[in-house]
């Protein structure tokens, strides 16, 4: 019975991988490049000769798809704590004023040596690749930068690298940020956009309906992004779709989890409970997840496909409706400090007052 639970649940996964138009028509190209990459980068924390091979890997990729750099060259080094990391950009150029930027960050995390990094992040990175193809050859009335992040672990450094020497021609147009991470290894998918009600949010909810994705809302109120400037603490705000919402750019997140279970729900299944980071290996995620790792990345990858292609997808994320002074830490502190002088002037008006009344009641006695 279970063989054939098995064989009924692979047949499944790759419709549909097909559904969801992976470049190669079957559920082996989902694992074969994940293999690929994994491969051909070893362990790749941040400033790492792994991570320097991971990028070395997706410039080749983005060079056989025939996607420009982004610059003169694909790879935009960067320094932090005496280490040098890098990101990697490439442009689909439509010949358009606007930008979408499809994100995942390829770096490990950095504490834990022995992880592999498969599912946090090459997913992401694998999922994004594939996007890159599907998008290559089509002709959109917007562009398409796909930028894969180095050192994101470490404080989100590469995406904010990338956000503070990017050209105001790029940065004031970039309609929608997409960010990929995390999203093989869960029970469930999840995305999140911003908490207060926004159009191009309103369209994504409105989209989303019939996909299989569930909205992350304001009652998941954990992120340690605070240390980065941002006074708005959110479970989705947990990657380096923080640096664009701090910005008051669009973004769009995705990542797996169960956030119905114990600890966070990141990389978690119901039935073990399993957080996957100590180790985070192919054999692992496959052992708890089964071919609904490879499912998580089909659905994500069809989930963006369509939403792209979507009438009137360009109409509704062009307006910007983020606020990003409300965010800042600095924001806050002006607030706390007005506070402070207004309760201070009022109390000094009031015992003033009160003083002078006192005074004037004595001089008719």
């Amino acid at each position: 019975m279970k063989r054939i639970l098995s064989l009924v649940l692979l047949i499944f996964a790759m419709v549909l991988c097909f559904s969801a138009s992976f470049s190669i028509s079957s559920l082996s190209f989902c694992e074969d490049e994940l293999i690929s990459f994994i491969e051909n980068s070893g362990i790749r924390t941040a400033g790492s000769e792994g991570e320097k091979q991971s990028a070395n890997y997706i410039q080749k990729k983005l060079e056989e798809l025939n996607i420009s750099p982004l610059y003169e060259e694909y790879q935009q080094s960067f320094e932090y704590n005496d280490s040098t990391s890098q990101n990697v950009l490439g442009i689909v150029d439509n010949g358009s004023d606007k930008y979408v930027v499809i994100g995942a960050h390829y770096d490990n995390i950095y504490k834990l040596d022995q992880s592999e990094g498969v599912n946090d992040n090459a997913s992401g990175v694998i999922t994004s690749l594939n996007l890159a193809g599907n998008f290559a050859t089509k002709n959109l009335d917007f562009n398409i930068i796909f930028a894969y992040f180095g050192a994101e672990e470490v404080g989100l450094v590469g995406s904010e690298y990338f956000l503070n020497n990017l050209t105001n021609e790029i940065l004031d147009n970039i309609i929608l940020y997409i960010n990929l991470d995390s999203i093989g290894a869960g029970d469930n998918l999840y995305y999140y956009h911003y908490d207060a009600p926004t159009t191009y949010g309103t369209f994504v909810d409105s989209f989303a309906e019939n996909y299989a994705i569930t909205k992350l809302g304001t009652k998941r109120l954990y992120s340690n992004r605070n240390l980065l400037g941002i006074n708005y603490n959110h479970i989705g705000l947990n990657s380096d779709n923080a640096n664009f919402i701090k910005r008051g750019i669009n973004s769009l997140t995705f990542f797996a989890g169960n956030l119905d279970v114990a600890r966070l729900g990141f990389h978690e299944t119901e039935n073990k409970d399993t957080i996957m980071h100590n180790t985070d290996s192919l054999e692992t995620n496959i052992e708890v997840f089964g071919e609904k790792f490879y499912l998580n990345m089909a659905s994500v990858n069809n989930f963006v496909t369509d939403l792209l292609l979507s009438e009137n997808f360009s109409e509704n994320m062009s307006v910007r409706e983020i606020n990003p002074i409300l965010l800042t830490d600095w924001f806050l502190k002006v607030l706390a400090i007005i506070f402070v002088i207004a309760l201070g002037l009022g109390t000094f008006i009031f015992f003033k007052v009160k003083n002078k009344k006192t005074i004037i009641n004595s001089s008719k006695k």
